[in-house]
């Protein structure tokens, strides 16, 4: 039984999709006036995962990720770039599936664009004016929130402190005061990005997109609905109203997940304090299984901060399960060991029983770090046998499955003749007991990035991962 954390109503509920093991799910999307970054990489890959988890639990997950391409930031960085908001799109659109394939995202069934649903959401608004939901000002169409009366169930915050006559004109919202919103916006100027419309030429609002996108291509109710936390209020309250105004139908979505944010060197990231990273560049430092290995570290709701030392970190960490892997892809000696097997399936229950837990993976890795101490400590004593190992394997595939951070080949890389050299040198001394001198080819071996594993199988190397 999978358990989920949901927003709407700030509690753990078994997750019970719509329509048996069918489960759809949206996340929202950038909005592509520029080049992903961290923020985005983390909400993405915590998502990936909780995504890849629920279809090895055995659910048909259809999953849709929006791309917004109008928006007031984009019309601003267009006429910057003194180009169209349509090249402005394409051209990150272009980055945003280049870093997505990079950190090894699975791709979504479908990415929708807002200005190829025009049409559907001119529809939209048009059926919550003529339910009384929405009015006609002389700059654009508004909901009325004193109009649906579960205003606020998913963030709180009340529609009656809202002042009578305010509404939000563009898209940047106060944070603490409900207002009624833009669901279209007339046009003001003729160099505009604007469509026909029965209330004159425009463009649509921020929060009318998602409703439109998520009702097209999963039905006008839905299974999970993520993002990060800063959009519960205004986005998603808003969607909620405008949806359930439409339809009728509650709730428009059964569970709301959302992830928690990430700052670096403990402040929240911005191009002024200089701790902007775009996505390319943290690429070029770590590799994506590391980031991936770092952001699965923690609980998708919590804070991360992103540090050099929390990176070393990781990565050193992945280091050691790159080479318990590769010790049990060699392993050939040893005797059968039930207890080894009882260690694995003790695992595996342990880490299935964390992440249906709403995804509880800092638990899962604890269960993980111990079945590797203890396997390891099977190998060093030689109770454990091939068959142990391929057993060991099968559960950490599985494991990768959703985790997409380990790697199951053998180091194919060739040695120069002179570290080869080295290698079998050190084991001569070993066999001689002179240690110290082992040792010392030891650390020069490390030096030139071999990493050497003794094991009951004989020595076994590992590049350094740079």
């Amino acid at each position: 039984m999978v358990k989920v954390y949901n927003t709407l109503g700030r509690e753990k509920q078994e997750l019970k999709p719509l329509h048996g093991k069918n489960l759809s799910m949206y996340v929202c999307g950038p909005t592509v006036y520029g080049p992903g970054h961290i923020g985005h990489a983390r909400t993405y890959v915590a998502f990936d995962i909780i995504r890849r988890y629920l279809e090895s639990r055995g659910f048909n997950v259809k999953f849709v990720v929006n791309l917004t391409d109008i928006h007031d930031d984009m019309i601003k960085k267009a006429n910057e770039q003194g180009i169209t908001i349509f090249e402005l799109a394409d051209k990150n659109i272009a980055l945003f599936f280049k870093d997505m394939d990079s950190l090894g995202i699975k791709k979504a069934d479908v990415y929708p664009r807002v200005t190829e649903h025009i049409g559907a959401i001119i529809d939209f608004v048009k059926e919550l004016q003529d339910k009384g939901f929405a009015y006609e000002t002389d700059d654009g169409v508004y909901f009325d929130i004193s109009k649906f009366p579960g205003y606020g169930k998913l963030s709180g915050i009340k529609a009656k402190e809202q002042k009578t006559g305010t509404r939000v004109e563009t898209d940047k919202y106060d944070k603490e005061n409900a207002k009624d919103f833009a669901l279209w916006k007339k046009q003001k100027q003729e160099n505009e990005p604007a469509w026909d419309s029965p209330w004159g030429k425009g463009r649509p609002g921020w929060h009318i997109e998602c409703s439109v996108m998520s009702s097209k291509h999963l039905g006008e109710q839905i299974d999970i609905h993520g993002g990060a936390v800063d959009l519960i209020f205004p986005h998603h309250e808003n969607e909620i109203a405008q949806s359930e105004a439409r339809s009728g139908k509650e709730p428009f979505v059964k569970y709301w997940i959302h992830s928690g944010f990430l700052n670096v060197d403990g402040q929240k990231m911005s191009k002024s304090l200089g701790n902007f990273i775009q996505i390319p560049d943290l690429l070029k430092k770590y590799d994506a299984r590391t980031f991936r290995f770092f952001v699965a570290g923690l609980h998708y709701r919590s804070r991360i901060d992103f540090t050099e030392k929390a990176m070393e970190k990781a990565k050193n960490t992945l280091k050691k399960w790159d080479l318990f892997i590769e010790r049990l892809l060699g392993w050939k000696d040893g005797d059968e060991s039930k207890e080894a097997d009882a260690v694995v399936e003790k695992t595996r229950e342990e880490v299935n029983a964390a992440l249906d837990d709403d995804f509880m993976l800092p638990n899962a890795w604890a269960a993980l770090q111990k079945m590797q101490t203890e396997l390891n400590k099977s190998m060093g004593e030689e109770t454990f046998g091939k068959e142990n190992g391929e057993h060991a394997l099968d559960f950490l595939k599985q494991v990768n499955k959703f985790l997409q951070a380990f790697k199951f080949e053998q180091e194919k890389s060739e040695l120069s003749k002179e570290l080869l050299g080295l290698i079998k040198k050190r084991e001569e001394l070993r066999a001689e007991k002179k240690w110290e001198e082992s040792d010392k080819i030891r650390d020069e071996l490390a030096a030139q990035g071999v990493l050497i594993d003794d094991t009951p199988n004989g020595t076994k190397w590992h590049l350094q991962q740079k």
